[in-house]
């Protein structure tokens, strides 16, 4: 044993201790040592120890599949499925030492070879890691005495993980148009961290805020303002680990916008705008595109409510209003508007013009 003192006594009664020191051993000091003690009156005695020099093996190194030494304290990162192949390398030693694996303390591998020479090499192949092997502690271990600790190398698993879930946090049931809302959508699972993005259709969307929350944890806000337009589209929260190729989760959001009602009033398509006379019969479309749906329609005549009068042959029918054998009095500016629970909106004004029947 190298470095060591090795000190060798025979004491008996009525005689003086003797003794022998070997210092700093050295493999070549193994043997048989003979002590004899020779006397005055009595026979000469002989004593014999044998000294067993036990060689300590030098620290293992560890190579990947390649062969290539390992250097730090990590091993990875891997990916989930991957397969762990290590090989754990030990020379010198005397007599041959034992070269095993554990994981987190337990042995798993206690099968090895002597590859050339004083080497002997311990292959490890533990295959489709989990997301629980994260952070195992992969140690190699040798040793061929009990007098001393055993020499390890040790390595911490490092992991790339996908994100485990996604999911856009409270999400208000209606927005108002153009008013400006703050929308988090949050991902769990990742390492490292998850990153977040969002998308309207195929557009992605620029106004956003990220947060790590803790080691696997991310938020990102979406400030966004919906227009009418938004009503119905979908949004897209979309979490990825750029370190874990083509996996990526996603949730999305159908977007019900509400508001006030968007009116526009038109002249029946079939009537020619310059071509009414007295008596002919005109009616007019009022279009209506609303969230929530419109409650009520009302039409305007110069501004003034018109209300059904079958006898003046003005008549609502849905979203029409029907005018029945107009007259100079009937001309005027006409409007139509619309109620639902976000508001009423007027449409601009359609001018209509009647001409008299001898006019041209």
């Amino acid at each position: 044993m190298a470095s060591a003192k090795c000190t060798i006594k025979l004491a008996q009664r009525g005689i003086q201790c003797l003794c022998l020191t070997l210092v700093n051993l050295k493999r070549h000091d193994q043997g048989v040592y003979r002590c004899r003690i020779d006397f005055r009156t009595i026979q000469t005695q002989t004593y014999r120890y044998n000294l067993t020099v036990i060689v300590l093996p030098e620290q293992p190194v560890v190579l990947d599949r390649w062969g290539r030494h390992l250097n730090g304290t990590k091993l990875g990162p891997k990916e989930e499925g991957d397969d762990v192949v290590i090989t754990c390398r030990v020379s010198g030693g005397r007599p041959q030492p034992e070269v095993r694996w554990l994981i987190n303390g337990v042995i798993v591998d206690d099968q090895y070879e002597q590859n050339s020479g004083d080497v002997i090499e311990n292959r490890l192949l533990w295959p489709t890691i989990q997301r629980s092997d994260l952070n195992a502690i992969f140690t190699c271990q040798t040793m061929n005495t009990k007098l001393v600790e055993p020499k390890e190398t040790s390595y911490v698993l490092d992991m790339h993980l996908k994100p485990l879930t996604i999911k856009v946090i409270n999400p208000p049931s209606t927005l108002v148009a153009d008013k400006r809302y703050e929308i988090v959508c949050q991902s769990t699972g990742s390492r490292p961290n998850a990153i977040i993005t969002w998308y309207k259709g195929k557009r992605q969307m620029r106004r956003t805020k990220d947060e790590i929350l803790d080691h696997n944890t991310t938020t990102s806000t979406l400030s966004f303002a919906p227009t009418t337009e938004d009503d119905g589209k979908t949004l897209t929260c979309r979490a990825e680990n750029p370190n874990v190729n083509g996996l990526f989760l996603e949730t999305d959001w159908k977007m019900n916008v509400v508001y006030p009602p968007m009116v526009t009033i038109q002249l029946g398509p079939t009537l020619v705008v310059d071509d009414i006379k007295e008596g002919d019969d005109v009616y007019f479309e009022c279009h209506v595109r609303a969230n929530p749906d419109w409650k009520r329609l009302q039409w305007f005549h110069n501004d003034i409510l018109l209300q059904y009068n079958g006898s003046a042959r003005i008549i609502q029918s849905g979203q029409s209003l029907v005018l029945q054998k107009v007259t100079k009095q009937s001309a005027g500016y006409y409007a139509c508007s619309a109620i639902n629970a976000e508001g009423e909106t007027v449409s601009d004004q359609q001018y209509l013009r009647v001409k008299r029947k001898c006019e041209d």
